[in-house]
C-alpha cells in the first residue's frame, strides 16, 4: 500500500484572525472571547495561534489594535468627505454639527473604551507602543490633510498648524470616555456638548463668514 500522503499545511490568515477577534471583542468584551470559538471558525490551531500571538493576551490586544484603528478610521473616513464634498461653508458646518452628534452619543462609549484599553496595553509593551504610535501618527496626517483641503476651499481659518488642530479634534470626541462615567448628566446633555464643540470649532477652525 502506498504511502498516504499529507496535506500541504496552509499558512494561517492572520489578518482574517485577528479581524474575527476585534468583532468577537466587540460582541462579547474581552471576558467573553474564548478561543476555542475561533479556533472553530478560523480552522487554526492552539499552537499556531499562542505561536503567533504569544498567548491570548497577545491575541487581545491584536483584535483592540483592529478596533483601535477601525473606530478611528470610520470618524476621519466621515471628516474627509465632508470637507471634500460641502458646497459652502454653511453645509461644512451642519455637516460638523450632525457629525458631532453622532460621535458624541454615549452608546458609542464601549468603541472608546476599546481604544483606551490598546492605549493602556502599551505601558511596559514598547512594541505595542510603536505599533499604536505609528497608527495614531498616520491617521493625524490624514485628519490634517483634510483640514488643509478646508483652508484650501476657503472653509476653514488658518490660524493653528493643521496637525494641532487634528490632534485637538481628535482629543475631544475621544474624551467623551469622561462624560459616560458621571451619572448627573442633564437630559440634554449631548444638545449641550454638541454646541459648547461648535463653538470651539468656530473660534479655531471654521472660516468666518463674509
Amino acid at each position: 500500500m502506498p504511502p498516504r500522503k499529507r496535506r500541504p499545511r496552509t499558512t494561517p490568515d492572520f489578518a482574517a484572525i485577528e479581524e474575527l477577534t476585534a468583532n468577537l471583542l466587540a460582541e462579547h468584551g474581552e471576558s467573553g472571547l474564548r478561543i476555542e470559538e475561533l479556533q472553530r471558525a478560523t480552522g487554526v490551531s492552539k499552537s499556531s495561534l499562542y505561536g503567533k500571538y504569544g498567548g491570548r493576551d497577545g491575541l487581545v490586544a491584536a483584535g483592540l489594535m483592529v478596533l483601535y484603528e477601525r473606530h478611528y478610521r470610520e470618524t476621519i473616513g466621515v471628516i474627509d468627505e465632508i470637507v471634500r464634498t460641502s458646497k459652502s461653508r454653511e453645509e461644512l458646518i451642519e455637516r460638523f454639527r450632525q457629525l458631532t452628534v453622532y460621535v458624541a452619543d454615549l452608546k458609542r462609549t464601549t468603541e472608546r473604551l476599546h481604544r483606551a484599553a490598546v492605549l493602556a496595553g502599551t505601558i511596559a509593551r514598547p512594541e505595542l507602543r510603536a505599533k499604536v504610535t505609528t497608527l495614531q501618527s498616520e491617521m493625524m496626517s490624514d485628519l490634517a490633510r483634510s483640514i488643509d483641503l478646508a483652508r484650501v476651499r476657503g472653509f476653514a481659518k488658518q490660524n493653528y498648524p493643521s496637525r494641532v488642530l487634528a490632534n485637538f479634534i481628535s482629543a475631544l470626541t475621544f474624551g467623551r470616555i469622561i462624560v459616560a462615567f458621571d451619572n448627573e448628566l442633564p437630559a440634554d446633555e449631548v444638545q449641550q456638548w454638541t454646541a459648547a464643540s461648535m463653538e470651539m470649532l468656530g473660534t479655531l477652525f471654521f472660516a468666518d463668514s463674509d
